[in-house]
């Protein structure tokens, strides 16, 4: 039995409490946001309540699922309100939306919410750097509601600074997405290296979390888009083994569905019964997407 058909077991088996899944990447870029509101949304379809976690000043997490400023949203929490102790983390939940919230025709994700962001986290090192126990402010915050939720998805900012710490210290597991390419693949080693140092240097205090998975994403879907990403990616497979997820191929479809503030499964629903997808079936982005969720270990509830 694999890694995730044991995660999924467990899940299955235990009272409800989250598997929390940070994406993340050293460098901008590099899928992240596009993968935590596709898994999440994915996962949702299945039946999971999900929750994605908004930690990038850049907001597109929040812009992804309907909420393009969420600073500006009156009366509403955001993860810096709960960063500065405003708010709390609930306080900062709302539902994911399918297209540009208060627009016509834009209606709620079921089972998907999100944490909204703030262009404010900026600022996040500055606040944290004086705070005791600064490395596990995230990991407290999500331990609060970790039992409303099947799966938490922090989306994390292209860097490694004390966000990244802290979501590193609140997962239970590391996905480094990856675009395909000798440079971007060789950065992986020192990524690993970096959540080693992190799980060593808090492990006494209950940080758990490693390198769990590696999703590889606008992938060339033709040998002769180009050679080198086909053979990066096998040299991945080779190093990291089974950690590599089912990849996502290369498709306009994505930045079209940010752009109309959809994750792909409203934007491009492809797929009719994504249980019965195969890797030889997968016809567009979305269906990778849902491959990739089920290779985590989750399957419809």
């Amino acid at each position: 039995m694999t890694s995730s058909q044991n995660r999924a077991v467990a899940t299955a088996t235990t009272r409800r409490i989250a598997r929390v899944l940070a994406l993340t990447n050293q460098s901008g870029g590099a899928g992240k946001t596009t993968s935590a509101v596709n898994i999440g949304a994915c996962a949702a379809d299945l039946g999971l309540t999900t929750l994605v976690i908004d930690a990038d000043a850049q907001c597109d997490a929040s812009a992804a699922v309907g909420y393009d400023n969420p600073d500006d949203i009156p009366n509403q929490a955001n993860l810096y309100d709960v960063l500065t102790g405003a708010a709390k983390l609930e306080d900062a939940v709302v539902q994911a939306m399918a297209g540009p919230i208060g627009e016509d025709g834009t209606k709620p994700i079921p089972n998907l919410f999100v944490v909204l962001g703030s262009s404010s986290l900026e600022e996040a090192e500055q606040l944290l750097a004086p705070k005791t126990g600064r490395e596990f402010w995230l990991r407290s915050q999500i331990e609060r509601i970790r039992d409303t939720y099947d799966l938490i998805l922090i989306d994390c900012p292209g860097n490694l600074g004390l966000i990244v710490v802290n979501a590193i210290v609140a997962a239970s597991e590391v996905v480094a997405c990856v675009k395909p390419g000798w440079k971007e693949l060789r950065a992986l080693t020192r990524m690993e290296a970096k959540i080693d140092e992190i799980r060593d240097t808090f492990s006494a205090m209950g940080a758990a979390a490693e390198l769990s998975n590696i999703l590889i994403v606008d992938c060339p879907t033709t040998r002769n888009q180009g050679a080198v990403y086909d053979d990066s990616q096998q040299q991945a497979k080779e190093a990291y083994e089974e950690l590599v997820l089912p990849t996502v191929r290369r498709s306009p479809r994505i930045p079209e569905a940010y752009a109309a503030q959809k994750v792909l499964r409203f934007y491009d629903p492809v797929t009719e019964n994504p249980s019965k997808l195969t890797p030889e079936t997968a016809l567009s982005a979305t269906d990778d997407y849902y491959l990739v969720t089920q290779a985590l270990g989750f399957t419809r509830r």
